[in-house]
Order: C-alpha cells, then sequence, then structure tokens
C-alpha cells in the first residue's frame, strides 16, 4: 500500500548497515568532506601506463582539486607534479595530454622540467635571490605514484600505505587478462553527468539493475551461471564477482565472440567485474575491457572516464573486432552505456530534492550475484574514512 509523508521518512524496517541515507548525494558539506578524507588521503587511479608510451609524455588531471601532470620520464618512470607554478599558482599546462620536454608558465615565463618537477627557468632572477628564494627551492610538488597490472595511481598522502598494501587481493582476478601482455587504451571517452560520483560507481556494483538492460536479459540473465557467481569483498572496500559466460547469440543481430581474440586467462563469452575503492571499475568482456573512473565536480555533477582497453600489437583485423565488440555495448551509443547514464541521472533528478530519504541495499542472497554485499562493503569503507554512519550521515561517529 502507499505510505503518507510519515511513513515514507519513518526509519527502514531493516539493519541500519543495510540502508543510506540519501542526503551522501546531495549534501555540499559532505561531499567537501569526502574530497578531503576520501580522494586527497587514499589512492587514486588516473590513467593506463600505455597512455604514456614515450619519455615525455604527459597527462593532466585533477584529484580533490589539486591539478595534477603525470609524466614519463627518461629513465622510464611516471611521476606526478602540481600542475601550477610555484611563483603565482598558475595551471602551468592546459591541454589533456601530450609531450613536452619542457614547462612554461605564460604569467612570468618560469619553465620547469616535467620529468623531474625541476625548475629550470626564472626570467630576471637576481631579483628573487636578492631575498633568499634560489631556483632550486622553486620545484614542483610531487606526489606518490605508482604503476600496478599497468594501472596509474596517485596519491596526494605522503604517509598513504604503499599502492599494493591498498590494492591487496583485490586484483587477483584480473591479474592473468591485465600482467599476461602488453595492454593499450585503443579508445577514451569521457562526459559530465548530473549525478553524484557514488551514484555511477555503484552501476558497476549493483548487478541487480541489469534487469534494465535488454542486452543483458538476452545474453546474460537467462543462464543458469549468471546467478551462481560469488561476490568477493576485500580490505578497503574493493570487491569482485565471479564470471559467467553470456550469450551473446541470444541477442539479435550479435553472434558468440570471436575465439580468435580473446584476452589472456578468459574466454572471449566471460565477463568478469572487479571495483576498487573509491571509482575504479573494471569490466571484462572476453575480448576487451573497459575501464571507468571518475572526477567529482560537485555533489550532482561528475565527470566520468571510459577507457578502452586491448591487446597492444593486435592485428588491423583483431583491433577492429575489438573496437565492435566494445562499441556495440559499451560506446556512446552502445546498448548499455546511455541506458545507465539515463539511471543514473534519473535517480539523481528525484533523490536531490532531498524528498526521497533513503536508498535500501538490504539484498541478501548468500553472497551471490544480486546480492548486496558489495555495495554494503563499499559503505562500510565509506564510513571508516568519513568517521559517520551512511545511514545517518550528519552524525559523526
Amino acid at each position: 500500500m502507499s505510505r503518507n509523508t510519515d511513513e515514507y521518512h519513518k526509519k527502514p524496517p531493516v539493519p541500519d548497515t543495510h540502508y543510506i541515507d540519501n542526503r551522501i548525494y546531495w549534501d555540499q558539506d559532505i561531499f567537501d568532506e569526502e574530497q578531503e578524507k576520501i580522494f586527497s588521503k587514499i589512492w587514486k587511479f588516473v590513467c593506463h601506463e600505455s597512455e604514456l608510451p614515450e619519455p615525455y609524455d604527459f597527462r593532466t588531471t585533477t584529484l580533490a582539486g589539486t591539478p595534477l601532470i603525470i609524466c614519463r620520464g627518461t629513465d622510464g618512470e611516471i611521476r606526478t607534479f602540481i600542475n601550477a607554478c610555484s611563483h603565482r599558482g598558475l595551471e602551468i599546462v592546459r591541454r589533456p595530454r601530450g609531450n613536452a620536454k619542457s614547462l612554461e608558465c605564460i604569467f612570468h615565463r618560469w619553465t620547469y622540467d616535467p620529468t623531474t618537477g625541476e625548475c629550470t627557468g626564472i626570467p630576471r632572477r637576481e631579483a628573487f635571490e636578492k631575498t633568499g628564494l634560489q631556483m632550486k627551492d622553486c620545484g614542483l610538488q610531487e606526489f606518490k605514484t605508482g604503476v600496478y597490472l599497468g594501472l596509474v595511481f596517485v596519491t596526494l598522502n605522503d604517509d598513504a600505505e604503499s599502492l599494493e598494501e591498498f590494492i591487496g587481493d583485490a586484483l587477483e582476478m584480473h591479474r592473468e587478462t591485465l600482467g599476461t601482455k602488453p595492454m593499450e587504451v585503443f579508445d577514451f571517452y569521457e562526459q559530465v553527468l548530473p549525478t553524484n560520483w557514488k551514484s555511477w560507481q555503484e552501476t558497476n556494483m549493483d548487478l541487480y539493475h541489469e534487469f534494465m538492460h535488454l542486452a543483458n536479459r538476452k545474453t546474460g540473465l537467462t543462464q543458469n551461471d549468471y546467478y551462481e557467481r560469488k561476490w568477493h569483498v576485500y580490505r578497503n572496500g574493493h570487491a569482485g564477482v565471479d564470471r559467467y559466460k553470456a550469450r551473446y547469440d541470444k541477442y539479435k543481430g550479435w553472434t558468440a565472440r570471436d575465439e580468435s581474440v580473446s584476452l589472456p586467462g578468459i574466454s572471449p563469452n566471460e565477463f568478469q567485474i572487479v571495483n576498487l575503492y573509491p571509482d575504479l571499475a573494471i569490466n571484462a568482456r572476453g575480448t576487451v575491457i573497459r575501464i571507468d573512473s571518475q572526477i567529482p565536480l560537485a555533489p550532482d555533477k561528475t565527470l566520468v572516464q571510459y577507457r578502452g582497453l586491448a591487446v597492444k600489437g593486435d592485428t588491423p583485423a583483431e583491433r577492429a573486432q575489438r573496437v565492435n565488440d566494445y562499441t556495440v555495448i559499451w560506446g556512446p551509443f552502445g546498448t548499455n552505456l546511455a541506458e545507465d547514464t539515463l539511471a543514473v541521472s534519473l535517480q539523481a533528478r528525484a533523490v536531490h530534492g532531498g524528498q526521497v530519504p533513503y536508498t535500501y541495499w538490504n539484498r541478501e542472497e548468500d553472497g551471490l550475484t544480486h546480492d548486496d554485499i558489495g555495495l554494503r562493503s563499499y559503505y562500510r569503507e565509506w564510513e571508516r574514512l568519513m568517521g559517520r554512519p551512511a545511514s545517518a550521515p550528519l552524525n559523526r561517529g
């Protein structure tokens, strides 16, 4: 039956661990605190190493409001520096990617080495030296950077645990797929969605929502092994689910995927998902991988980045097949991506007004496919870092 206002806003009749207060999606103070306590403290995926193939190749991004430049050095190492001039704080590099042997601030022409962060030039620096400021004191701030199975991570926290400790065993299911052969990004796409960053990450953990996708209903939900997959929950909020074999031939116009272009360690028709806290999702569909990550812009605005990953050295025919397999489902006009973006946008339109109080994560199916155990673990990590319960986020622990 329907509910009146008091009934609708009443605390849900489930354990506190099995629902969240929707203010965590739209409250500005909570959003600001997430930047401080989550994004500025832990390891964050920023790119794949194949996006920086040569010395002096760089990419720019933003982490917790901090502008960054990630660059491969002449020694092959990837390092990350603040993308701001030490003099007046101007953003130095304004392009998303490129190759540069020197970085120059447009304001006063200070220059920096992009591979070491060293300040290499200050026009008329004698006047600065009179007051004690030496060029050696003006290098860019460097941040801890690590590469794991080709994935590049950065943390702003000098005291953060090692990247290996942060990931733990969470990528074991992808180790053979990501680590056997050189991989490369063949497709990069990004879009700003009118939703909270956590909502997009949830789409890669809430497998119950696959009822929304016609393609998934036809190729996955009709298979018995689809429902028999086990969720694996790891420390630090990471989670992954076992594989199953999709029946792509059950969707009109599609066929089974080609064995000749499968990824290492996974058959071309298998599907595998692993999520790393706070915002990285690695989806492998046998012949190709999609990597999702996000840059939170506001409580109701998120830049979502999608990377298509394939084996480096494909023949033209192999790459064409992978591109087709990727785009028909995950491309901007694929079957699934548009549906997911619509779903999170519609959620935000209703929830961000403050009139829809709760989200339920209380499905229990013995840790199998449609169990919400991964999402509950995700929010236990949110609570640990934020120091407050997700079911009552304005109450500090």
